[in-house]
């Protein structure tokens, strides 16, 4: 059953949409808000509990990228992980943009933010495609936290407590300097695309700087969200 892109953006009205792009400050800033607001806060990080949740109830029936993500892991030894990270970049943003394991969790998503939302107003720290947020959601729900290329490295990336595995697993691969160039090359292209796209649907956008503050990035997405 498919429902209605309107009938969403009705149930999802006490929902605020924080997206962008890596290293712009979404946890950070949605965090704040949170607590200053009331709000309840929504983040669909693959270590946090609402995807633990999809995972249990995984069928590959319905989640065949999931499915098939899984086995790949599990026959990890036998994967050639350094053929994997050596891929040409625009392989890598090929990759991206094909149905994936992230559009069968984002149906997940997009329930449990109706469901979390009913009786309060939630702030929600996804990664969905702009196309789909902007379906489902309305321009002053919407905001876009967007991090200078530049910073957008995989050593500032990895450095983050949540994402120490995956610098760790690329520095235990053959030649992990040459595959950490390759993956700046990707973070860089996969940034600049998030640039096209915001301005390509006009959607409200901070861009996070070496200057910016936490507490100036706050103050604009309040104005913005009319809180």
């Amino acid at each position: 059953m498919n429902i209605a892109n309107n009938i969403l953006k009705h149930s999802l009205k006490n929902v605020y949409f924080l997206t962008g792009t890596a290293l712009a400050g979404k946890t950070t800033l949605s965090k704040a808000l949170a607590e200053k607001h009331g709000f309840i806060r929504f983040d669909e990080n693959y270590n946090n509990e609402p995807f633990k949740i999809w995972e249990s109830i995984c069928e590959e029936k319905y989640q065949p990228h999931k499915i098939a993500r899984d086995k790949r892991h599990n026959k990890q030894e036998k994967y050639d992980w350094d053929a994997h990270f050596e891929r040409p970049v625009s392989e890598f943003l090929a990759e991206q943009s094909k149905p994936n394991l992230n559009d069968e969790f984002n149906e997940f998503v997009i329930i449990e933010l109706i469901k979390l939302s009913q009786n309060t107003k939630v702030i929600a720290d996804v990664c969905m495609p702009l196309e789909l947020i902007i379906e489902i959601s309305d321009y002053h729900r919407i905001a876009c936290l967007l991090a200078s290329p530049h910073l957008v490295t995989t050593a500032n990336y990895g450095a983050r407590d949540d994402h120490k595995g995956y610098l760790e697993w690329i520095m235990s691969l053959n030649e992990p300097e040459k595959k950490i160039k390759k993956q700046d090359e990707v973070f860089r292209a996969g940034t600049e695309k998030m640039f096209e796209e915001v301005k390509k649907y006009n959607l409200f956008n901070i861009v996070r700087t070496e200057y910016s503050t936490v507490q100036n990035i706050m103050e604009l997405l309040e104005e913005h969200f009319k809180l």
